[in-house]
């Protein structure tokens, strides 16, 4: 357990409805003053705000948290930072902590952006010279030039999370916690955070992240908690969690495919010998890179068959955060292929990707001579960001699609 950066066990925090909480803490100030632990069982008037709840974080790992409002989200994360003093359990945090918990609560109102910048840099140790070097940089990503020598209590809500973000992220931290700062923010400024937050995580920085925001989540956190009146309901990947999350709320029936918005994937099938290896949204290598809303795309799609195939057709489909089929792409009758064995690399040229920012799930189907010979319900995700000065909803679209044959990567294995 020595590499755990977060370690949170059987921790539970209790509070008070009523005016008994200023009794309760005296009582509980006397027996710590002597020795003793305070009672455990609740008293008239108070409540779990969290129950045991057991976590452990690793370093360069983002643990997402969510759950309805009053699930105890906050207060674990303010357990987690040392605000509050855990009534049950132990909390163990190796390294320096930063937290972005409370939007209006880390800049000073009176202050302008940049006497903010200098100050709260230097609470963690940087200095003026350090500083300097970063200011540009802070400043290009809060994109406030123009409002950088006005007084923070003048921004609005957005300028001030831009701002805080830019600042906590600065430089590399031990352990960053964020609740909710980042719902204010519009679709670039959640892009870039998104961004910044991955690069944090590949410098080794522990995550916790509480947010509503399912395309957000997937993005960034490599696995999710959902609390429910402050007990762990769920544990594992985003996709999971959500879909248990949905199910509790009634957003979506527990059933897939019952409910209006969702539809239920085919079941994996590749008996013909044919399967997609690899997948990459852009150049040689494997693994995605995100592609602009509205612009050109080229996908990669690694493969191997056991066979050759003639008339070949292969159908890609985009599924969202919410399981829906939003859009297909297939070759053309006049652009089928033949399809030799051995392994390779298909292209899908996409002229125009009409589909709106956030990520998808990419499904195959391919068939030869109009039999199918395999499906697989995800090869990878496609992560489709916002172009730079475009503002849109694309919504749902037929894409069209060329496909080739790269003959410059195709080999035989045996």
């Amino acid at each position: 357990m020595s590499a755990v950066r977060i370690l949170a066990d059987r921790v539970g925090k209790k509070f008070c409805r009523s005016r008994r909480a200023a009794l309760y803490a005296l009582q509980d100030f006397a027996y710590r003053a002597v020795g003793r632990v305070p009672p455990v069982a609740l008293r008239e008037d108070e409540f779990w705000a969290v129950q045991e709840v057991t976590l452990a974080v690793m370093p360069g790992e983002c643990l997402g948290v969510v759950g309805p409002n009053g699930a105890g989200k906050s207060t674990l994360l303010r357990l987690l930072a040392g605000d509050y003093r855990p009534d049950t359990g132990r909390v163990e945090v190796r390294g320096a902590v930063k937290s972005l918990i409370r939007l209006g609560s880390g800049l000073q109102p009176q202050l302008t952006g940049r006497e903010n910048i200098y100050w709260k840099c230097a609470e963690r140790g940087l200095g003026k010279r350090d500083t300097d070097a970063r200011l540009e940089d802070i400043v290009a990503f809060a994109e406030l030039d123009a409002a950088l020598d006005r007084p923070v209590r003048q921004y609005s809500d957005g300028m001030y999370a831009r701002l805080e973000f830019a600042i906590a992220t600065c430089t590399a931290v031990d352990v960053l916690l964020i609740d909710e700062v980042l719902a204010v923010g519009d679709i670039a400024f959640q892009v870039r955070c998104l961004d910044r937050l991955n690069a944090l995580k590949r410098e080794g920085t522990t995550l916790v992240f509480v947010s509503h925001a399912e395309m957000n989540m997937r993005q960034v956190a490599d696995r999710c908690l959902l609390l429910f009146d402050g007990q762990v309901r769920e544990q594992g990947i985003p996709e999971m969690v959500f879909q248990r999350y949905y199910e509790a709320v009634g957003y979506r029936k527990p059933s897939p495919g019952t409910g209006p918005r969702s539809q239920c994937r085919p079941a994996d099938f590749g008996e013909k010998g044919f399967r997609i290896t690899d997948f990459a949204s852009s150049g040689r290598s494997a693994g995605p890179s995100p592609v602009v809303a509205g612009h050109s795309a080229v996908l990669r799609l690694g493969y191997e068959s056991s066979a050759s195939f003639e008339s070949f057709s292969l159908r890609l489909e985009f599924w969202d955060a919410d399981g829906v089929l939003v859009a297909t792409s297939s070759c053309r009758e006049t652009e089928r292929l033949n399809l030799p064995s051995g392994w390779g690399w298909l292209v899908a040229d996409l002229p125009f990707l009409g589909l709106r920012p956030g990520p998808y799930d990419v499904a195959i189907r391919a068939t030869a001579a109009g039999c199918d010979i395999a499906y697989q319900g995800s090869i990878g995700k496609l992560r489709v960001v916002p172009a730079a000065a475009e503002v849109g909803d694309s919504g749902f679209a037929l894409i069209e699609a060329r496909f080739s044959l790269d003959s410059s990567d195709r080999g035989d294995r045996s």
